[in-house]
């Protein structure tokens, strides 16, 4: 009978050996991260990590995104070092000078400030890798000559004697056999060509949004992070490279959601307060609410509003 294996205990600081930071591959890779320090870029890391408790405490806005709690204090002791870096980090990956990874947003005194961790992906398309111009010429003395003068003239060997190794053709495009550039998932509109934004800056997007809706105003007669958190929904929407938006349980093409949201104005959101306002039903997910009712508000407000007059009539 063979004999179990023993297996040793852990010691010390041993059990601490499989926890780890995980920095994402593209901020280090991508172009578009270059300019960030390494340090912010290990900050990135630990604010992500910090996401897992966001779950455990439910840290969640009214409109289901998530945001963590992380002082100037800690982010010095972790990192080891004083105020003004600790400061300076939180700037260069903060919304307003910096590249736009997090977004803090201050609740007054005495308390913490939130932190909105953001997506480091964009779904913006990469460009196209340049197809190669020329085949590849082999060298092998398997082959005889070049494939280039192969092509020119005959050849001497007849073709069924030819190594196995002749037979199959050099791959063309040897760079998409990099695991980089290997789909994880297919489409599911894969005739469709890509959609693309008009807007290449999210800040740019947001504030034509609010002159559209007249945000100062709103904000007057309705609570701010609720007006905000709509305004960052419609700026997703907008956005967004994907094929279709999830709205009232159908996929719509995302084309057609964003001319909706790009008709909308004061009294449109003034419509869809009003509606949650009155709602009495229990809302589980207001995300999907408040898409839904952002996209029926042109065709839907006038008919509201029509028999409420009815109403008070009757």
């Amino acid at each position: 009978m063979s004999m179990a294996p023993t297996f040793d205990y852990y010691y010390g600081d041993e059990s601490g050996q499989f926890s780890y930071f995980r920095i994402p591959r593209q901020l280090v890779t991508s172009d578009q991260f270059k300019r960030l320090s390494t340090d912010a870029k290990l900050l990135y890391g630990l604010l992500l990590d910090r996401m897992g408790l966001s779950a455990k405490n439910g840290w969640y806005d009214r409109l289901g995104r998530v945001f963590i709690y992380y002082t100037l204090d800690e982010i010095q002791a972790d990192l080891n070092c004083g105020h003004d870096k600790a400061t300076k980090l939180l700037v260069e990956l903060d919304v307003g000078k910096g590249i736009g990874l997090i977004e803090r947003v201050r609740q007054g005194q005495g308390k913490p400030t939130r932190i909105y961790v953001k997506r480091f992906t964009t779904g913006q398309i990469p460009p196209q890798l340049k197809e190669p111009q020329d085949f590849p010429i082999s060298s092998s003395p398997e082959c005889g000559k070049p494939a280039a003068q192969a092509a020119e003239n005959p050849q001497s060997r007849v073709r069924q004697y030819r190594t196995p190794e002749c037979e199959k053709t050099a791959g063309i495009y040897p760079d998409f056999n990099q695991t980089d550039f290997s789909p994880l998932e297919q489409s599911i509109y894969p005739s469709s060509p890509p959609q693309t934004s008009r807007w290449t800056d999210r800040s740019d997007c947001r504030k034509e949004i609010e002159t559209q809706i007249e945000f100062s105003y709103l904000c007057g007669q309705f609570n701010y992070e609720d007006v905000d958190g709509v305004v960052e929904l419609m700026v997703d929407a907008l956005c967004s490279t994907r094929p279709s938006v999830r709205i009232g349980g159908e996929e719509i093409p995302v084309g057609q959601v964003q001319s909706r949201f790009l008709a909308l104005n004061s009294s449109h959101m003034e419509y869809v307060f009003d509606c949650m306002h009155r709602n009495t039903t229990q809302i589980r997910n207001i995300r999907a609410y408040l898409l839904t009712a952002l996209y029926n508000a042109p065709v839907t407000m006038s008919n509201y509003y029509q028999a409420e007059v009815q109403h008070d009539l009757g």
